[in-house]
């Protein structure tokens, strides 16, 4: 592996793309879910390594990964197809969670740490988990959710559960939720007060994870923040801006903003809450469209991975205030009570 860490590509990744694309599936590659990471039609090696290169984060590890995983999945489709039952868009970001997420689980250890662990094994070794994780892929999706979980110490009858006051419904803009959004994102502004808030919310948690998971740069420690940095800090507006400008689709930035800020309108109105675990918006944000598209599809909430890109898509053009009633959703869904 080591020896293809300098943006270099195996050949057989753009033959892998096409037995995969033409068994009816799609490939999402990086971890924010947009319609530009998305491969849909067959391209040469070069087309698809810069998707990779423009998706896959600043590690160049992961970037590696996803090529080794894009060849697997292409070589498994081919001769055990029937694994492959049900799965339309195959992310191979949540291949790496739940490779990860077992390697944490076998082990005993974080998932950071499984991170590293996965990153020293031989690639038949990787070979074999992935074809364990996919024809075991509803046990791990359950794991994983179990390990997702956010402890939460008070009675669930003292919370209150609120939507900040600043998502009250707007009209909608001249093209849409999804374009709003991407303008928005694509200059990073933030409303009134949201670095402060968003330190007041560090207050209430272990810590924050903006972004990628399994990056530790990414981590936001809430003992070593509180105890560095004031609120109006100068230094930590930049952090947090910082972390926010390493994701690469605009709309998903925008919305990780608007999950921030719904969270620390939930911290404000609760000054007792105390979550054990950090929060991580990336978790957050995915359960928060999966809830949105399922109440809005009931008859389809059991072919969710099949109806994945459309449900992000979707959720990217409701309204502000809907977007944080889901984020609302979701911290529910997550926190385990006592």
């Amino acid at each position: 592996r080591k020896l293809r860490m300098l943006n270099k590509v195996d050949i057989s990744l753009s033959d892998a793309v096409t037995d995969i694309l033409v068994r009816q599936k799609q490939i999402a590659v990086g971890k924010a879910y947009s319609e530009d990471s998305v491969i849909s039609r067959p391209g040469s090696y070069m087309e698809v390594m810069d998707k990779i290169r423009q998706f896959c984060g600043e590690d160049v590890r992961d970037r590696v990964l996803t090529q080794e995983i894009l060849i697997y999945l292409g070589l498994l489709i081919k001769a055990e197809p029937q694994l492959f039952k049900g799965l339309l868009t195959l992310r191979v970001s949540y291949f790496i969670l739940l490779l990860t997420s077992e390697l944490a689980r076998e082990s005993g250890i974080t998932q950071n740490e499984a991170y590293e662990h996965l990153m020293q094994l031989s690639p038949f070794e990787i070979k074999n988990r992935l074809r364990q994780v996919l024809t075991e892929y509803e046990e791990m999706n359950q794991i994983l959710k179990e390990q997702e979980s956010l402890r939460v110490k008070q009675p669930e009858k003292e919370i209150e559960w609120v939507v900040a006051p600043v998502f009250e419904e707007p009209q909608m803009p001249a093209g849409g939720w999804r374009r709003k959004r991407q303008m928005e994102g694509a200059v990073n502004r933030v409303p009134k007060d949201f670095y402060p808030n968003v330190w007041g919310l560090l207050r209430h948690c272990k810590g924050l994870i903006i972004g990628d998971k399994l990056e530790r740069r990414n981590r936001l420690d809430s003992d070593v923040i509180l105890s560095e940095m004031t609120p109006g800090e100068k230094n930590f507006a930049l952090q947090i801006e910082h972390l926010l400008n390493k994701i690469v689709a605009p709309e998903y930035r925008q919305v990780n903003i608007e999950a921030l800020m719904e969270l620390s309108a939930i911290a404000q109105r609760n000054p007792n809450l105390q979550i054990e675990e950090y929060i991580v918006l990336d978790v957050l944000v995915g359960h928060a469209v999966r809830l949105n598209w399922q109440g809005k599809h009931p008859e389809r909430a059991d072919k969710y991975d099949e109806d994945k890109a459309a449900a992000w898509q979707g959720f990217y053009n409701t309204s502000p205030y809907v977007c944080a009633s889901h984020v609302l959703d979701a911290f529910r869904f997550l926190t385990h009570f006592g």
